[in-house]
């Protein structure tokens, strides 16, 4: 299996000249060494993921590597060097967990199998030993429904679409864009098989789906006996159903659950599940919730007498968790942020986590100097049930710096010196130990990246935002508003570019240079929309034609930027979304479930509440989604300027979704939802997308914008 493992990661070449083996474990501990035997490399680990971080501590340690999802995402050995000694390292965390529901969806809801087995070894590499294990659960609840009476057509339709079933299994929303096909639910769980095989092969604790008492709202008809009520409608999406807990149909289909589950996947003994998740209970007096705490620990226990529940700390209730035994209960702390008000969770096993970007937004942003203080070592030494670290993002592939960062002090069992860790990556990023480089990255780290920046509340994209006047968000969890100076990035920028001759080489420094120029131009839009803003207060059309016009350039500039690396195209996402289609009609839907969840989020039939949660200043989407209606918006502003009427803002007094004013509350306001509408429904196909040298590009926007 290491074989392969190698072979996959370095080519068959590079992997001869590897010998893997397996060791004891320190105590009860995960541990590894890198040494040497002749003109071989030895890789040495308790386990198959102790081997895998073997290599990266190789990779990184003595041949200085970086092995990123944004540039350098292949690796390429040349020269084997044996490191000056022998390197062995023991891993304090027991769990090193990874994955969000929703990064399933915002980042991976197009992978193939090929690209989900790059997933996998990168996860081993970085220590990772407890991920999320979800894929192929449509199979699950499918199977369950019809074991419960319904028709193969009523339970096809209760499963939401592939970019968003995460939400469903948050019991957040239930039949929304479901398949036409079964044959849909039958290659889900047949990729899922092939995840969870993997994970196993590497030794893994893959964290499965339990049940929490989620039901379509169908299921009140079928059961009218039973006490299943409504939920309150969550972002305006019509409501689920909840199965109360201590009726007697939650054991059986609990039950039911957990056994197509287990004929699909095996059962691995740790089981997700999160009563009333962005809910209500019906009822909140403690001695029901311990009822409900119980009813679900005997489902579990029953079950699988080795069975942990595993619950995020994000719905926490103290009634529920303290009816459970501490032995059977491992909480996650996704944002890390919960162990403080809860006393350590009561003395229960957790996991120290981060949760860093909402929605896939590519912003710069990101508390290098927070996650570089170690939360787990901090609480270890205050004595907490710490007993593991954990990665929680709702999408990944932005921010390289941050997550190199994160997945590497995931496993370390102490704080790391940040000035030191960021001139060592510099030098594993770039292939040199420029000062320029490590100039620049002084100035982001204080910057885009400084202490405290709030993971909750990062940078928005006036390109991307719904157009308005005076908008305060491009989605509900971001600030229209720069968080830092951005003469600051320009200063990083020109030192990145000063050295481009030993530089240029890396694709790190060409994606680097890439985004970096991004965002300097994403936020000098923000500056020009407030400029325009205020010269059409004081009714001066011919300046703000002149600025408009400037705004709307600077817009297709950066899409064009941005198109010079395929990471940061529409495309990709699109062609993705393709490839598994296994014909046109599924192609089609694929299409559409892929530009929904990007733009509009919910095709409902009316303002949704959610519209660009998932924002990506990326190139196409620029073009032909948030360029037009920019160019809508402002051709309707200076025709009421014309005409002597008010700038068609929408209504400040209305009703607010998020902080965020309804859609339609003006005619324009209206024209632009009707193009967002038709923009989904238009399918079309893509050239695959290159990457590309962008430094004479980025000269231009230099030159062009003043960026010196």
């Amino acid at each position: 299996m290491m074989n392969d493992f190698l072979t996959r990661v370095l080519g068959p070449q590079a992997a001869d000249r590897f010998i893997a083996q397996i060791i004891p474990p320190d105590g009860q501990k995960n541990c590894y060494e890198v040494a040497s035997h002749g003109d071989r490399i030895v890789l040495r680990g308790d386990c198959p993921v102790s081997v895998a971080m073997a290599l990266n501590a190789y990779l990184t340690e003595v041949c200085r590597i970086n092995y990123s999802w944004n540039g350098n995402r292949e690796i390429r050995l040349t020269h084997f060097p044996a490191p000056d000694g022998p390197i062995r390292r023991t891993v304090d965390q027991k769990y090193r967990v990874y994955m969000n529901y929703c990064t399933l969806c915002y980042s991976m809801a197009w992978w193939d199998w090929s690209r989900w087995e790059k997933e996998i070894d990168f996860m081993a590499m970085k220590g990772i030993n407890m991920p999320l294990a979800v894929v192929g659960t449509e199979k699950v609840w499918f199977d369950t429904l019809v074991a419960l009476g319904m028709t193969q057509e009523e339970s096809l339709h209760c499963i939401s679409g592939p970019a968003f079933w995460a939400w469903q299994l948050m019991t957040n929303i239930d039949s929304y864009m479901p398949p036409a096909d079964q044959k849909y639910i039958d290659e889900r769980a047949a990729l899922g098989q092939k995840i969870m095989k993997r994970y196993l092969e590497f030794g893994m604790f893959p964290i499965q789906q339990g049940y929490s008492g989620h039901l379509p709202l169908i299921a009140r008809e079928k059961f009218p006996a039973a006490k299943i009520q409504a939920k309150a409608e969550w972002c305006d999406f019509p409501a689920t159903a909840q199965l109360d807990p201590t009726d007697p149909l939650f054991s059986r289909i609990g039950r039911i659950f957990l056994e197509k589950q287990d004929a699909l996947f095996g059962s691995h003994h740790f089981y997700a599940c999160d009563p009333f998740h962005e809910g209500t209970p019906p009822k909140k007096w403690p001695g029901y919730l311990k009822k409900v705490a119980r009813a679900i620990d005997r489902v579990y226990r029953d079950f699988d007498p080795e069975g942990i529940w595993v619950m995020q700390s994000w719905s926490l209730r103290p009634g529920i968790v303290r009816a459970v035994d501490r032995d059977r209960l491992l909480i996650l702390d996704i944002d890390g942020n919960r162990a403080k008000g809860t006393r350590n969770f009561w003395k229960y096993p957790f996991v120290s986590g981060h949760l860093h970007n909402f929605g896939g937004k590519n912003s710069l942003h990101g508390d290098l100097d927070g996650v570089a203080e170690n939360a787990y070592a901090k609480l270890k030494m205050r004595g907490a049930n710490v007993v593991g670290t954990g990665l929680f993002p709702e999408g990944i592939e932005q921010n390289p710096v941050y997550y190199d960062l994160a997945f590497d002090i995931g496993t370390r069992s102490g704080a790391a010196d940040i000035d030191v860790w960021l001139d060592d990556y510099v030098r594993r990023r770039y292939g040199s130990q420029s000062a320029d480089a490590r100039a620049a990255w002084a100035l982001l780290r204080k910057s885009c990246y400084h202490k405290n920046a709030p993971y909750e509340e990062e940078a928005g994209s006036i390109i991307c935002c719904r157009p308005a006047m005076h908008p305060r968000h491009a989605a509900p969890n971001d600030k229209l508003g720069t968080l830092y100076r951005n003469e600051d990035l320009i200063r990083a920028l020109g030192l990145l570019l000063r050295d481009r001759a030993a530089l240029a080489a890396s694709d790190g420094y060409q994606f680097d240079v890439c985004d970096l120029t991004r965002q300097i131009l994403s936020n000098r839009a923000l500056e020009l929309h407030g400029a325009i803003t205020a010269l059409c207060e004081q009714r001066d059309i011919h300046a703000a034609e002149k600025k408009i016009a400037e705004f709307l350039t600077l817009l297709e500039d950066v899409d064009t930027l941005v198109s010079h690396r395929s990471e940061l195209t529409l495309a990709r996402w699109i062609n993705g979304a393709h490839r598994l289609a296994a014909d046109e009609a599924e192609k089609k839907y694929y299409d559409k479930c892929a530009r929904t969840l990007l733009t509009l989020w919910g095709d409902i039939g009316r303002d949704p509440a959610l519209c660009d949660y998932a924002w990506r200043e990326w190139g196409g989407l620029i073009r032909e989604y948030y360029l037009p209606r920019w160019r809508m918006y402002y051709d309707a502003v200076l025709e009421n300027m014309r005409n002597g009427r008010e700038t068609p803002d929408n209504t400040p007094n209305g009703r607010l979704v998020f902080d965020r004013p309804l859609t339609r509350a003006t005619e324009v306001g209206k024209k632009l939802f009707e193009f967002e509408y038709r923009w989904i429904d238009t399918m079309c196909d893509y050239p695959e997308p290159a990457d590309n040298d962008v430094l004479p590009f980025v000269d231009r926007l230099v030159e062009k914008y003043r960026l010196v």
